[in-house]
């Protein structure tokens, strides 16, 4: 397909992050349209535009390999099995269905509608099944993270008001499978609502577990007796890299080139047009520091099946020194628009505090992508 053909979507009354606006640097996106969910002043009402690239993402990925392939085909097939009619035709799309597989997005479902079936259109068994099919997909903490993010839906539920009553773990979060499960062909699921965006592409033993976004509102909360952080190990992370910068690495990493209030390879980025690297070389660093760049990236990859995360995370050591990171705003865990990158020849990861709408202090979006293999495509474009 013809990068030229677009695709656009009206949406209202979104989660206000802008990265799915315009969120290139110079550009506020706290200027447009804002809803529940914050990130910028202002509320919902006006309209939010998600616009659709047609690219070809039907190509081999560059996947250092060690998917459970197998286990997932299994559990996918029972997944399947347990749905019929409408329902199953909506779930399992063709796999060169291109532009349904790029719909994925951190507004509520609400707002931008995702493909596949809604968890509260499935049965106390279909779902059952879907959640097994991502627990064998994904490790057992990238498995809690999609449960406790979908609690944290619920949580805003409770609180009402300005939009927040209409979020939930049921109602904004939906499941699809494209292609036919297979241990030799490409397939994928994609499973995902507010502030949550998980893409499995698997083709024989290769896997893509990009584009990812992974976002909490609030950052914590408390759910039965016990706190709940969706986003902590990111976080905490990313923050103790930055930290580690001496006075003239942290001056090099800043970005100064124009506003960062939101992500900017967010929903409708599938050009694989990335931005030019920026920041503080990480060959520069010194080796307990490089330690640190590791260990924030490693929380986002450690949401793979174990082999397939540990092959992964090997690749983009590899690539450690040519590889940059960077920041903008501020710095501080809970400062407002506290803006993070990390830039590799495979990895991108953008993180940032972003304001709220329903809760009084900020929130976490955070994208990961692999600029060789989101969709499991080596060449997006």
């Amino acid at each position: 397909m013809s990068g030229a053909l677009m695709v656009t979507v009206l949406m209202a009354g979104a989660c206000s992050d802008g990265s799915s606006e315009s969120a290139t640097p110079g550009t506020s996106s706290a200027a447009q349209g804002r809803g529940p969910g914050g990130g910028g002043p202002g509320g919902g009402g006006m309209g939010n535009l998600q616009t659709f690239t047609a690219v070809n993402l039907n190509t081999d990925g560059d996947s250092p390999g060690g998917a459970n392939t197998a286990e997932v085909v299994t559990a996918a097939k029972a997944f399947l099995a347990t749905l019929s009619g409408d329902t199953l035709t909506k779930v399992n799309m063709a796999f060169s269905d291109n532009q349904s597989r790029q719909t994925w997005s951190n507004y509520p479902a609400t707002v931008v509608a995702r493909k596949g079936v809604a968890l509260k259109d499935l049965s106390e068994a279909q779902r059952t099944a879907a959640f097994a099919m991502l627990k064998v997909a994904l490790s057992g903490t990238g498995y809690q993270q999609v449960l406790n993010i979908q609690k944290s839906d619920d949580y805003l539920n409770t609180l009402g008001g300005n939009g927040a009553d209409g979020f939930g773990s049921l109602v904004d979060y939906d499941v699809a499978v494209y292609g036919t499960p297979s241990a030799t062909d490409p397939f994928m699921i994609q499973f995902g609502g507010h502030h949550l965006a998980r893409n499995l592409t698997y083709n024989g033993d290769k896997v893509s577990q990009t584009p990812q976004f992974v976002g909490s509102e609030p950052t914590s909360f408390t759910s039965g007796g016990e706190t709940v952080a969706p986003v902590k190990d990111e976080s905490t992370a990313m923050f103790a890299m930055v930290a580690a910068l001496s006075a003239t690495e942290k001056a090099a990493a800043k970005l100064t080139d124009g506003t960062y209030d939101d992500l900017m390879m967010g929903p409708s980025h599938d050009d694989g047009t990335f931005p030019a690297s920026a920041g503080v070389a990480v060959s520069s660093l010194s080796a307990a520091q490089k330690k640190l760049v590791l260990a924030a990236i490693t929380p986002y990859v450690d949401d793979l099946a174990d082999d397939a995360a540990a092959k992964l995370l090997a690749k983009y050591e590899s690539e450690l020194d040519q590889t940059k990171i960077a920041w903008a705003n501020n710095t501080g865990p809970t400062d407002e628009s506290s803006y993070i990158r990390i830039d590799g020849p495979s990895v991108w990861i953008e993180f940032i505090n972003t304001r709220s709408m329903s809760t009084p202090n900020i929130h976490y979006h955070s994208v990961y992508r692999d600029k060789t293999n989101d969709y499991g495509s080596t060449k997006p474009s």
